[in-house]
């Protein structure tokens, strides 16, 4: 029960800096995640403990990995109304699923649906003109460009930072055309006030994941540089 009370209040804190993502939604909606969420994670913790493993659907999935590990609702009690499943904007996922602390997180559609907008008009761009609709012609480190929107004329696209009421994501490209995110802007302010500070062998994706209800979607694995810089990791 202290897990689960832990999570409501780690929950409700995030969602005061996500509930104005996107204003258009219904804000009723939104104001049921941090509820849903712990419930989900209630209800995953005890199936864990009577059937010694996790209630989940694997999805192979390197680009987005966070929506590996599928929250199975047909093996929970119930399906909350924010969840896909009944037409909410969100995957319930789990983080740290091979663990022992396994952690109930969501992957944002309505951020899914942005991004693959962008898939497909950097798909039609390179096959008309054989090239990456890039900014520049330098990389933005170890073999992502950033994209230029309006060679795409997606110039009113912006993605809101799940994290970050006042931030943005940067929008890449790697070699092949293949859309990420950059959360790696993110990272370092939480790195500032998070009490458990990351080391440098580890990937920093799951490090957001315990920082927010949310996962990083269509984010390249990161780690700590030497520097303390953040950094794409292969």
């Amino acid at each position: 029960m202290k897990g689960f009370f832990r999570l409501t209040l780690i929950v409700f804190g995030f969602f005061i800096l996500t509930a104005c993502m996107y204003p258009n939604e219904k804000r009723q909606q939104l104001s049921e995640v941090p509820t849903h969420v712990a419930r989900v994670q209630a209800q995953s913790e005890q199936y864990l403990q009577q059937n010694k493993t996790l209630p989940y659907k694997y999805t192979a999935d390197d680009r987005k990995f966070t929506s590996r590990y599928l929250v199975d609702f047909k093996l929970l009690p119930e399906i909350p109304m924010t969840a896909y499943e009944k037409g909410g904007n969100f995957l319930y996922v789990y983080v740290g699923a091979e663990g022992k602390q396994p952690l109930v997180r969501l992957f944002d559609l309505r951020v899914n649906n942005e991004v693959e907008k962008v898939q497909l008009a950097v798909n039609h761009y390179k096959s008309k003109h054989k090239s990456l609709p890039t900014k520049e012609k330098t990389q933005t480190q170890d073999g992502y460009f950033d994209v230029d929107l309006e060679k795409l004329q997606l110039s009113d696209i912006h993605i809101p930072s799940p994290y970050f009421s006042d931030a943005r994501l940067p929008i890449l490209m790697d070699k092949d055309g293949r859309i990420y995110l950059d959360y790696r802007g993110d990272v370092t302010r939480l790195i500032q006030t998070a009490k458990q500070k990351p080391n440098g062998q580890e990937d920093l994706r799951p490090f957001l994941a315990k920082n927010s209800i949310f996962v990083s979607a269509f984010s390249p694995p990161m780690e700590l540089g030497k520097q303390g810089e953040i950094l794409f990791s292969s």
